[in-house]
Order: C-alpha cells, then sequence, then structure tokens
C-alpha cells in the first residue's frame, strides 16, 4: 500500500458502530499507558457521541485502497481558539508505510489556522509520529501534566 492511495471519508452515522469497535482497538491499546481497565472488555469514553451530535466536531475515516484503516475525531476548542486531534488511530497492520503521515497532514490541510496536537509522554512511537507530520510547518512544544499523565502538545498554524 502507498500513502498516495489514502483519503478522507467522514464517517456518517450509519457507521458509528464500525468506528466504536475500531475505537476499542485504539482504546485497548493505549489503556496501559494511562492505567485505565476495560470492564467486560469495553473501554468507556462518554465523549465519543458528541461527534456526531455538537457543531465543529468530526470523525473521520482513513481509507486506503478501498479499506477502512484508522481514524481520527477532529474538533475546534473554543476556549484554544484552535483545532484539536483528539483521537488518531491507524492500525498496527497498516503503520510504517506513510499512511498514517498523509491522512494526518490531509486533515490538517483540511482544517488551515491554528492547531494543537497531544500525545501521552509515554508513548513514545506517537510522539516521534507527529513530530514527524508537523515538521513542515514549523511547531512549538511544551510538556504538561493533565490528570496525572505527563503530554506533549504541538502547537503549529496551517496555511
Amino acid at each position: 500500500m502507498t500513502a498516495a492511495s489514502v483519503e478522507i471519508r467522514a464517517v456518517p452515522l450509519s457507521e458509528k458502530s464500525d468506528l466504536w469497535a475500531m475505537y476499542q482497538r485504539y482504546a485497548l491499546e493505549l489503556a496501559p499507558l494511562v492505567n485505565v481497565q476495560p470492564v467486560n472488555g469495553v473501554i468507556a469514553d462518554p465523549r465519543f457521541d458528541k461527534y456526531w451530535r455538537e457543531p465543529r466536531h468530526w470523525p473521520f475515516w482513513a481509507i486506503a485502497n478501498g479499506r477502512q484503516v484508522g481514524f481520527a475525531l477532529i474538533c475546534f476548542v473554543p476556549e484554544e481558539q484552535a483545532m484539536r486531534v483528539a483521537e488518531f488511530y491507524i492500525a498496527p497492520e497498516y503503520r510504517r508505510d506513510g499512511v498514517g503521515t498523509t491522512f494526518a497532514r490531509a486533515l490538517l490541510a483540511r482544517h488551515p489556522g491554528p492547531w494543537r496536537i497531544r500525545q501521552i509522554a509515554a508513548n513514545t512511537a506517537a510522539v516521534a509520529f507527529w513530530r514527524n507530520v508537523v515538521e513542515p510547518y514549523g511547531y512549538s512544544e511544551t510538556c504538561f501534566v493533565d490528570r496525572g499523565i505527563d503530554r506533549i502538545e504541538q502547537a503549529l498554524i496551517v496555511t
């Protein structure tokens, strides 16, 4: 698979359960980093539904060769006057071939202006991935603690 074959597609309400299933793979992968335990195999997230209910919240599929290979949950944060990548996931079997980078940069280009992108500091692969994604734009980076978890945030402006 080549990175050039990646497209962004909005997740319609009719595919919300498909996204929830992929979200669970993502959440279970991150659970040890945030000290969360699944209940009956499920990681709850009360924020998930707002991507189909609230304005300025967008769920997107990463589509490669006609297949759903990942997703992103994007929102505008009024307090920061910036877009935020709330959640981002590429299935492990599609990583390391440029699909994620192409998808991420296409999402940034879709919404020009200020962005803030956060990662769990212990997730060193995600930190390296996002530094690579935002490097062409120039960015500033801060470290902070949120709910007892060390985090890294890149702030950038996409023109």
